[in-house]
């Protein structure tokens, strides 16, 4: 008799506690946090601003955006963004949360803010509303010493020596040098004549999807990893991946950013798959390059995978061999070939 009313009253404590948090995600659907790396710099250095964007399923958000603001602020830059993938093609039951990265610079000494980020979202049955966070204040000061007022003035030239030798002996050095470059001149000449009218060979140019297969390789075998240089080696990583996209497509690709690239990659049509392997891939390198991501054995293993997989994607792909003479092109029997 004493069971079930303290069943009963667990089960009811089990539905407030539902219910307050239904109510809670109702009336605040989503959250927006803002966190710099550091809170004083000198004038250009870089300042890594995470926004990290906490919403529930089903909720629908676009990317922050600074909102803009009296006073000095800092230039910002998108460089990344993070976000959990679905599993199994489930969609999330927890909350999700999404984290984008810009990189900042100040030009001017003082007091600036890191602006407040907007965020914009939706829920599936319509209507939108928009939420932002504070700005944070951040102290730059400039790069001059205590007590200067504008940068050092440049030392004045050195004063050269009198010449070592007399001038007797730089004649007899200028004649000595013209006749060594005459000796060359004549030699040149006459080798000139004996080659003349023979083409040099020159070796055969590597395609793009070979020499990145190579360039993995020696990435592989150069010891970066061993010695512990996850960041030169992410680096050179995505190069080799942007060398083979540029040299495959003919594209730009080299001091681009991830978003550029991409862009420029849908304008050739490459396809969703290799698309996609590229959006991994860059995504993966900027976190190592920018927000000081160090990656374990199996995310490493799996972003290289990701380069071989990219060129085995997008490689040309060799056409069939002519049939020999007098057989019959396929899908045709001999007798309708003759």
């Amino acid at each position: 008799m004493t069971r079930r009313p303290a069943a009963w009253l667990l089960r009811v404590a089990a539905l407030a506690v539902s219910w307050g948090v239904l109510m809670a995600a109702a009336a605040e659907p989503i959250r927006v946090d803002v966190t710099v790396d550091r809170t004083r710099a000198t004038v250009g250095d870089p300042i890594l601003v995470k926004v990290s964007v906490t919403h529930p399923p089903g909720v629908t958000v676009t990317p922050p955006s600074p909102v803009a603001a009296e006073g000095p602020g800092l230039v910002l830059e998108a460089i990344a963004r993070e976000r959990p993938e679905p599993r199994d093609g489930k969609l999330p039951v927890r909350p999700t949360r999404e984290v984008f990265f810009f990189r900042g610079q100040a030009f001017e000494t003082g007091k600036v803010l890191v602006p407040a980020f907007r965020v914009t979202w939706s829920r599936p049955g319509g209507g939108s509303e928009s939420v932002a966070s504070k700005p944070i204040p951040v102290e730059i000061a400039s790069v001059l010493k205590a007590g200067e007022s504008e940068p050092s003035d440049l030392k004045p030239p050195a004063a050269l020596p009198p010449p070592p030798l007399p001038w007797w002996g730089i004649a007899a050095a200028g004649l000595l040098a013209l006749l060594l470059v005459g000796g060359i001149l004549w030699w040149l000449r006459r080798r000139r004549a004996r080659v003349e009218g023979t083409a040099v060979p020159q070796g055969p140019v590597l395609p793009a999807h070979e020499l990145a297969y190579r360039e993995l390789e020696r990435l592989l075998a150069s010891g970066l990893l061993r010695e512990g240089k996850l960041k030169e080696f992410h680096v050179e990583l995505a190069e080799i991946a942007k060398r083979y996209l540029a040299g495959r497509f003919g594209i730009e690709t080299l001091e681009r950013t991830t978003d550029e690239v991409l862009e420029n990659l849908r304008r050739v049509r490459v396809g969703s798959s290799p698309l996609g392997a590229v959006r991994d891939l860059l995504g993966e390198t900027d976190l190592v390059k920018f927000a000081k991501h160090r990656p374990v054995g199996d995310e490493i293993r799996e972003t290289v995978e990701l380069v071989y997989r990219l060129v085995d994607l997008t490689k040309p792909v060799p056409p069939p061999p002519a049939p020999a003479a007098g057989e019959a092109p396929p899908g045709l029997s001999p007798e309708r070939a003759g």
